[in-house]
């Protein structure tokens, strides 16, 4: 089953019908957890370390999309369908179509750049990819920042676009939220009754989006 959440819904405190709910991602910060901030690579400016394989971490694996989806190529930016086969498992894309790692200045540090149609060594390709994250087991709360477009005081630069985000949890249900980027950081915090097991990410933002931070295997503190 599909659940669709528009994103004048996704208020911290509200709870979902499957379980999933936002919640602020310094809270998260706040419990035990681990991160991947993808500095495990040297830094280096962009185009950065193009990495064709799926990008492992303590925990949790990063892909293109999952297996059994597929990516088309939708006015410059990945678009996933298909039916992600079951137990869920993230995987590579096409040669220089995966992913980027790079120091990215929004951050301050290393970021991953999911890599579109366009390819890796362009800047037009870096960051208006897909990606899809796999836990090892179950989480139930979970945090992530993106990055889209830099502050833009003289209103020069197209607007920020959307990302879309697709939950999927341990008993099989999926549920897509419809972000709105805005220029800069954006930090977000979701917990779950079901156990997240997996997710992916799809942009139309015109620069492209970067991803770091991920937040996961929160344990919730006694008390």
């Amino acid at each position: 089953m599909i659940r669709l959440c528009a994103a004048l819904l996704c208020l911290p405190g509200l709870a979902f019908a499957d379980g999933l709910w936002p919640v602020p991602y310094d809270d998260l910060l706040r419990q035990p957890h681990r991160t991947e901030r993808f500095d495990a690579l040297p830094s280096a400016a962009e185009p950065g370390h193009r990495i064709d394989q799926h990008w492992r971490a303590p925990g949790l694996t990063i892909g293109e999309r999952l297996a059994g989806q597929t990516a088309h190529d939708t006015a410059g930016f990945d678009v996933l369908t298909g039916v992600p086969a079951q137990p869920l498992r993230a995987i590579p894309g096409t040669q220089g179509q995966t992913f980027a790692i790079a120091h990215h200045m929004g951050f301050g540090s290393n970021a991953l750049f999911p890599v579109g149609p366009k390819g890796a060594d362009l800047p037009e390709g870096r960051g208006e990819g897909s990606a899809a994250l796999v836990f090892d087991t179950p989480q139930t709360a979970i945090g992530l920042r993106l990055h889209a477009e830099y502050p833009d005081p003289l209103g020069q630069r197209p607007a920020p676009g959307t990302a879309v985000l697709t939950f999927h949890d341990a008993s099989g249900q999926i549920t897509q939220l419809t972000l709105p980027l805005s220029h800069g950081v954006l930090s977000f915090g979701w917990r779950s009754d079901l156990g997240i097991t997996g997710l992916t990410i799809q942009n139309s933002d015109p620069g492209g989006i970067a991803i770091d931070d991920i937040l996961y295997d929160v344990t919730a503190l006694a008390g």
